[in-house]
């Protein structure tokens, strides 16, 4: 890496949106650029909605802020994210405070009085370059407004605020306050005519697609809230291509130097962001499955962003192009979106070091908590950091977690700058000042699948070691006691041979083996009961689902003929080898139960509903199967069934995928819903483009089952099957398109 150079700045920004500062990199959204921008200038209130990912905050500060400041709008962006105070108290903060507040205008001020947004709007005076400006109020992540912890209260007044600002109505009370003042002679016919005109602006509300219903819940506040809208897709072949080659060749002061890709090795690329795969049929030849050429922005940055970290590590020299070697081919490419999250991780303990060592060379004082922290390894670090990402911020229900700083802190014993290198430079944190503190949450959903199979295979793996350990330590128990039993029939071997030796008379010899007997009954007893120690240990096993150490049990019992003879001829009787047939029966249905489950939380991730919901019915016969079998192989007593499994972690198992069945379907319905609504909208408009990409996503939504699809009827209050009403219009919109 270039010296004195850490902080230049990236060509591709990864997981962080680009900022105003970064316009000069940000390409590929052109066409998006141009549109929204006269939307926003011809129109008062736009709605901006996409998915997560596809990069609406970049579109909005890297590409519409450079726009419309050309035509003297100035944008002002705001977040709902302090949940502190009043939503209405903070965005008002927030205004007052802009960097672009020239100056106020007092006419007919009203001391004492409570501002609402509307007025303060109309008394602020936004400046650009020294000349007036009409601000854009840019509500980014505006669900927030509704997600996070914001009272029903606060949300109402400042929805009702906002409604003033979009419908250009001034606030009832305040008409009401000025009426009676003007009647009463204290406000004279100019400043009336003043407050009658409505403040200069313009609104925009940036959410995900997926609270898009939230929007249109306010339509009663604000009729035709959806009318402008813009739905920012995701980049095709086209506009990927651009937004991977432009930033690499631009001039400037960057950390990496300007470079280039060749044609291979930006198809293969663009070919893998698109969804495209290869596989082979049974004659060998090689068939391309192509999907939709939708490129999801975030992952185009990780990808790129992952080359041109590897040309600085490399320091390759200016001009250099980009083969599909260099990246290491699809595999390579995949591994960069499936492995950023750990990727980051291995790189933090190092970046986390060098941090405390630039603040002590330019004499900043180093904590000494910090110095600590330095002088553990790099995997103790790396375990730290893990720790805090996957216990702390996120949720029971595997959603992104805000956390106060001081919580972090205190719980895991690091420090400001321990957590300010996840955010800076290993880009796994964001950090948001609220209030007098600051809160930190992983930095982008995309993230969320990767942590998610971190934490369960990190504690899948704590679990196994636990288990190990137990194990071990039973097996060391159990040894020692071994050694104990046969030092005490060695001594009793000796007694005997001595007894033999020294023994006078009949009855003395007698004796002495009566206590030859005694102590080998003694060890017999004692052997007998670890035999049975360990095929009781074997079976909690299963009846726990620990299947591979109930596994590992019996194939011990097994090699050790001697125990096995012992189980087999004495009550009550057990055949080991069968036993362990019955035991890998149980758990290849239950590693098939496990599959499907997977599989639907991976479906899910993705956002495939409907094959999510089919895996899980999946699951749900899987089940049945596995609660059948273990009915089949439990022994039957007078006193009642012996379980082979424990049932009540069968029936625990069933109301978990009843209630994953109930909450995926709701999903699957709601977002059937918002498609619906957006098809009317173009259907009623006659686009009939996006009538039709609608109803595609609805078909994708359908599900398999037909229990599931007349839950989804019975919602959409529909007389004909979904699957029959998605074809009939799609065959309709087609039909009109093609006019």
């Amino acid at each position: 890496m270039k010296k004195n150079a850490v902080d230049l700045p990236r060509r591709y920004p990864g997981l962080k949106p680009f900022e105003r500062s970064q316009s000069a990199v940000f390409h590929g959204r052109q066409d998006d650029i141009q549109r929204l921008s006269n939307l926003i200038l011809r129109e008062r209130l736009v709605v901006l909605f996409a998915k997560s990912g596809i990069g609406k905050t970049s579109l909005l500060q890297a590409g519409v802020a450079p726009e419309i400041e050309r035509q003297d709008y100035t944008p002002v962006f705001l977040r709902a994210d302090k949940t502190g105070e009043s939503l209405v108290d903070s965005m008002s903060a927030l205004l007052s405070n802009h960097v672009q507040v020239g100056g106020r205008d007092t006419t007919g001020e009203r001391p004492g009085e409570k501002q609402t947004l509307w007025e303060q709007m109309k008394r602020l005076e936004f400046d650009l370059n020294g000349l007036p400006a009409t601000p854009v109020l840019v509500f980014d992540q505006f669900e927030e407004i509704f997600t996070l912890a914001h009272g029903e209260e606060s949300r109402n007044r400042f929805l009702a605020e906002l409604a003033d600002l979009a419908n250009e109505t001034m606030p009832e009370a305040l008409r009401a306050s000025l009426l009676g003042q003007f009647q009463a002679g204290k406000i004279d016919v100019n400043t009336m005519q003043w407050w009658e005109k409505q403040p200069e602006l313009r609104v925009v509300l940036s959410i995900r697609s997926d609270f898009l219903h939230l929007i249109d819940g306010l339509s009663a506040r604000i009729p035709g809230i959806l009318r402008n809208r813009y739905q920012l897709q995701p980049l095709d072949r086209d506009k990927a291509r651009t937004a991977i080659v432009q930033p690499a060749q631009a001039e400037g002061t960057y950390l990496s130097p300007p470079f280039s890709y060749n044609e291979a090795a930006l198809e293969g690329m663009i070919d893998f962001l698109a969804g495209h795969t290869a596989t082979e049929n049974d004659a060998g030849n090689v068939q391309a499955i192509q999907r939709k050429d939708e490129i999801e922005a975030v992952n185009l940055q990780i990808v790129c962003q992952d080359i041109e970290e590897k040309i600085i590590d490399e320091d390759k020299a200016a001009g250099f192009a980009v083969v599909p070697e260099f990246y290491g081919g699809q595999q390579g490419l995949n591994l960069s979106i499936r492995n950023f999250y750990h990727n980051q991780l291995l790189l933090f303990p190092k970046a986390y070091v060098e941090r405390m060592l630039n603040k002590a060379q330019q004499g900043t004082t180093v904590s000494e908590k910090d110095r600590l922290l330095t002088e553990q390894t790099s995997d103790q670090l790396y375990a730290l950091a893990q720790r805090l990402i996957e216990e702390s911020l996120i949720t029971s229900s595997n959603r992104r977690n805000s956390v106060v700083d001081d919580t972090l802190l205190d719980e895991y014993g690091v420090t400001a700058d321990f957590l300010d290198t996840l955010v800076d430079k290993s880009r796994l944190l964001r950090k948001e000042p609220r209030l007098d503190d600051f809160y930190y949450e992983i930095s982008h959903d995309t993230l969320l699948p990767a942590i998610i199979e971190s934490r369960n295979n990190r504690r899948d793996k704590e679990r196994a070691d636990r288990e190990k350990l137990e194990y071990e330590q039973r097996l060391t128990e159990e040894s020692r006691r071994r050694e104990e039993v046969e030092e005490q029939l060695k001594t009793s071997l000796k007694q005997r041979q001595l007894a033999r030796k020294v023994a006078i008379t009949s009855i003395f010899a007698l004796v002495i083996s009566l206590v030859a007997l005694a102590f080998s009954g003694y060890f017999l007893r004692d052997y007998l009961r670890s035999t049975r120690s360990q095929l009781a240990q074997a079976e909690l096993n299963v009846s726990n689902e620990i299947f591979d150490a109930a596994v590992q049990d019996y194939e011990e019992l097994i090699d050790n003929a001697r125990r096995s003879w012992i189980l087999k001829n004495t009550p009550p009787y057990k055949d080991v080898k069968e036993e362990l047939v019955k035991v890998k029966k149980l758990q290849s249905q239950y590693d098939t139960l496990d599959f499907y489950v997977l599989r639907s939380d991976s479906l899910t991730f993705t956002a495939d509903y409907a094959g999510a919901l089919h895996a899980y019915r999946d699951a749900q016969v899987a089940l049945l199967q596995y609660k059948a079998m273990n009915f089949e192989l439990s022994a039957a007593t007078d006193s009642g069934r012996v379980w082979r499994v424990d049932s009540t972690r069968i029936e625990l198992k069933f109301l978990d995928l009843t209630r994953r069945v109930i909450n995926l379907r709701e999903t699957l319905v709601r977002n059937f819903e918002v498609s619906q609504r957006n098809f009317e909208v173009f259907k009623e408009a006659k686009v009939w483009g996006q009538a039709i990409r609608n109803l595609e996503k609805m078909k994708r939504l359908l599900p398999h089952e037909p229990e599931d699809m007349e839950v989804l009827r019975q919602a959409l209050v529909l007389n004909e099957s979904p699957a029959d009403y998605v074809e009939r219009e799609l065959k309709f919109t087609r039909r009109m398109l093609g006019r």
